[in-house]
């Protein structure tokens, strides 16, 4: 089915009843998760104001509030920080990792010899090359770039196998008798069916490279949203340890909402009937 095919489909009645009972489940979803959301709130406030357990422990929600306001500043200097090594961590590793994937399944040697060693090495919690990667980069930018480099690395790797693999022998045959080249039958064929995995793999990097990035922050480092939360944990500063967690979170919901989009819109024509 081609794409001009795909968007008169997509124009039909029957479409539209679709998209508009998605629509109503979606404002349900919604409804719901406001409503859980504000029972917890209430609920987490009430808990330390009557005496449950102590505001050092648990602060309410009206402390954390204040103290991500006092914190604010701070947020938006080392989170900028986190930001670029997020980011740098991403392009390299998912580059790194398309290209070696791409190498490994036009390589025989490569796959017997190469990628067995590979898979091996991605059941290793990446966490336990921080100190390697510490004497090898130091404690700045490098080592926290490095690290996650290396886990998005692994999960682009396996995606990218996963989605060449997945093309239909009959595509191939297709592109061969059309005497399509080996580049051609790559880049019209195999790609455009390793998409959908593909993107699964990007849209998990960017939380993998988050991840990685704040475990690494912790551990050690002078900047970054990890170091900010280490800092406040040290201070014994309970609702400002809570406030970066809630930033982070709020930061990881982000890119996962990012990646999703462009997944989407990348892969239209995939599985999109139900969302």
């Amino acid at each position: 089915m081609s794409i001009d095919e795909l968007r008169l489909e997509n124009t039909t009645p029957d479409a539209a009843v679709r998209r508009g009972r998605r629509g109503r489940s979606r404002l349900g979803d919604v409804a719901a998760f406001l409503t859980l959301f504000a029972v917890v709130v209430v609920t987490w406030e009430l808990i330390p104001r009557l005496g449950g357990v102590s505001e050092f422990v648990l602060p309410p929600p009206s402390l954390v509030v204040e103290a991500m306001t006092e914190d604010a500043g701070q947020y938006w200097t080392h989170g900028l920080v986190t930001a670029q090594e997020i980011g740098l961590g991403f392009v390299a590793g998912s580059v790194v990792g398309f290209l070696s994937a791409v190498a490994i399944f036009y390589s025989p040697f490569f796959r017997r010899a190469v990628y067995p060693l590979l898979l091996g090495f991605r059941i290793v919690p990446k966490v336990a090359f921080l100190p390697l990667f510490l004497i090898w980069f130091g404690i700045g930018l490098g080592s926290k770039i490095a690290l996650a480099t290396f886990a998005i690395f692994f999960l682009v790797l396996v995606q990218t196998m996963l989605g060449l693999a997945s093309t239909e022998p009959e595509q191939i045959e297709l592109g061969r008798s059309l005497r399509m080249s080996e580049f051609l039958l790559f880049l019209k064929i195999r790609l455009p069916s390793a998409l959908p995995a593909l993107m699964v793999g990007f849209k998990l990097a960017i939380t993998y490279a988050l991840t990685n990035v704040i475990v690494a922050e912790m551990a050690v480092a002078a900047k970054g949203l990890g170091y900010v939360a280490v800092l406040a944990q040290s201070d014994l500063r309970t609702a400002s340890v809570i406030g970066v967690i809630i930033v982070v979170s709020v930061i990881g919901l982000i890119l996962y909402g990012i990646g999703l989009l462009i997944e989407r819109r990348v892969t239209f024509w995939y599985g999109n009937d139900d969302d």
